[in-house]
């Protein structure tokens, strides 16, 4: 741009920087939010005003099944298949990302959570909102935490599963990958090596 610019003012005749590309940016952090952050923004979304409660419940709806925000929020509670403990997620009309049904378990915080929001709930689907993304951001500028995403939720999931020992394969399955864990291993490896020396640690 600086050397268009001397173009336009007769300093320069050609652009020597014209026939360049602009690297994409590779190895991007990925933050990941604690345990102990999820449960402040959930405690302070909860205590902050009623119009929060169902922005609380879709954010710890993503944190414990590591569901995408289009596929959280289109799942209806006929969705749930109780008897083989199993959730049934179909991004509702838009549909998945790779345009899949696929199903998860039913895990023990996943149960929790269901069990505790569906007293009272009379909507077609768990959560009656579209997104939380302004409670969010608003959570964490009050409690001083860095701008966590929607997305940032299915990270702590992931996250939890690795710690837990779980394999990538399962993972990936879980989150609707058909790469075999390749992305989950790419992304998320360093988890396992992190929470492997932990371990190592307490081979005393």
């Amino acid at each position: 741009a600086v050397f268009e610019q001397a173009i336009e003012n007769g300093y320069m005749l050609t652009n020597p920087a014209k026939t360049l590309k602009k690297r994409t940016l590779t190895g991007k952090k990925i933050i990941i939010p604690t345990r102990a952050q999820v449960a402040e923004i959930l405690a302070a979304l909860r205590t902050f005003d009623i119009r929060y409660q169902e922005a609380a419940n879709l954010i710890e709806f993503l944190g414990v099944s590591g569901m995408r925000l289009s596929e959280a929020v289109s799942v209806k509670w006929t969705d749930i298949d109780k008897k083989n403990n199993l959730l049934r997620i179909t991004g509702g009309e838009k549909g998945t990302k790779n345009h899949q049904i696929r199903y998860i378990p039913i895990f023990p915080s996943l149960k929790e959570f269901l069990n505790r929001i569906e007293k009272g709930k009379a909507s077609e689907t768990i959560i009656g909102i579209d997104s939380a993304k302004k409670a969010l951001a608003t959570a964490c500028r009050h409690l001083k935490l860095p701008n966590f995403t929607h997305h940032s939720l299915r990270h702590y999931f992931c996250s939890n599963a690795i710690e837990a020992g779980i394999d990538f394969k399962t993972i990936s399955d879980w989150l609707g990958h058909r790469d075999g864990g390749v992305l989950v291993a790419k992304t998320y490896g360093h988890l396992r090596q992190e929470h492997s020396q932990r371990m190592a640690e307490l081979m005393k």
